[in-house]
């Protein structure tokens, strides 16, 4: 009796060819298009059926096998507790190799710019996009490198990001990454990194977010900088006096992040309320209104307060700014409770906190000794 190979994946499925998703009301979604498609390790991917001899001819006949051997590629095995099943082996995607083996591969590379062409990515593996990533388009993966540049757009990596050819922002663009973050130069762009941010040329007007360390090769100019422990810039900290560029260290900025979030929408929800109760009469709705938005309110308030209970200086005395350039006026630095604005321009220095105060000194970093 022959075999059907059932498949828990669209075995005709082509990148290259991907239609828009419609949504509710028949809107077109051309944003999704599932590019890939993702499994996890464990996930089934296929199974064989036994068949009658007379059904043959309702089922596929690409898929009717003589004999029950599932076509297994790579990252791809037979489950041992059922042997009528084909199983992941490993996170990525699932798809038929040249040979016509099942296979699952681990590493997505879009050979073209991440567009209207492709629709968003969400991918289980690493990522490599070879174009760029056009404005309002998002990529998700454990590690993110894109060749090209990155506009307008949203990168969101559980391990690493890498741009070769440097982000233009336009105030809109978002980098977030649970490890490091790589980039050739950045303007205009929100960047969050769990560990290290390393800009090899410029930073212009950005906010960064780093757990550990920010490294510049050439200019910061303008936005804020909050990292747990350490920033150096290479050539020149700040723009002047008509560019105020901030950095803090000392904190875990992700925290504080949350708490100025939690902050701004408490502002918004105050100005509400007291829009509402300045009114001489109030309906019913907007006395109802008023109730819940003073209950919002009581909840955010006390979730701020535990966030702001939970902060705590990490280890000050290893906090530094490394500037071996210049640092020009406009630069308002924090370590920790500390304060400095910097009005003179001053070159070749290290800043560190000493006795509750910051302290600037010269040379900003030792001298390498030369081999004999």
């Amino acid at each position: 009796m022959p075999f059907f190979l059932k498949h828990h994946f669209d075995p005709d499925f082509n990148h290259l060819d991907i239609k828009p998703k419609v949504r509710g009301n028949e809107r077109v979604d051309h944003l999704n298009r599932d590019y890939v498609q993702n499994v996890v390790i464990g996930q089934i991917l296929a199974e064989l059926i036994q068949i009658a001899d007379d059904e043959a001819g309702r089922h596929d006949p690409r898929f009717i096998l003589e004999q029950p051997v599932f076509p297994v590629g790579a990252n791809t095995e037979v489950d041992p507790g059922n042997v009528n099943l084909l199983l992941a082996a490993a996170n990525g995607y699932v798809y038929y190799d040249p040979d016509e083996r099942i296979s699952v591969k681990t590493l997505l590379n879009v050979r073209r710019d991440v567009d209207y062409a492709t629709g968003n990515i969400s991918f289980v593996g690493d990522v490599v996009v070879h174009g760029s990533v056009r404005s309002g388009f998002k990529v998700k993966g454990r590690n993110i490198l894109v060749k090209g540049t990155v506009e307008a757009a949203s990168l969101d990596a559980s391990q690493s990001i890498r741009v070769e050819a440097g982000i233009k922002g336009d105030k809109q663009a978002e980098l977030k990454a649970k490890n490091s973050i790589k980039v050739k130069f950045c303007e205009n762009a929100l960047i969050s990194a769990g560990k290290n941010v390393l800009v090899e040329s410029v930073c212009l007007h950005c906010k960064v977010l780093a757990g550990n360390a920010l490294a510049v090769g050439d200019r910061l100019i303008g936005g804020e900088v909050v990292c747990g422990r350490l920033v150096r810039v290479g050539a020149q900290l700040g723009g002047g006096v008509s560019t105020t560029t901030t950095i803090s260290l000392g904190y875990d900025p992700f925290l504080m992040q949350k708490i100025n979030d939690m902050e701004s929408t408490i502002r918004t929800l105050k100005a509400r309320r007291e829009s509402l109760g300045a009114r001489n009469k109030q309906s019913q709705a907007e006395a109802k209104l008023i109730g819940e938005l003073d209950h919002k309110l009581s909840v955010l308030e006390k979730q701020r307060f535990a966030c702001s209970e939970r902060i705590s200086a990490s280890d000050l005395a290893s906090c530094a700014v490394i500037v071996p350039g210049q640092i020009r006026p406009g630069v308002e630095l924090s370590i920790g409770q500390a304060f400095l604005p910097i009005s003179d321009s001053v070159s070749n220095v290290n800043l560190t906190l000493r006795d509750g105060e910051i302290e600037v000194t010269s040379p900003a970093e030792p001298k390498k000794e030369k081999a004999s």
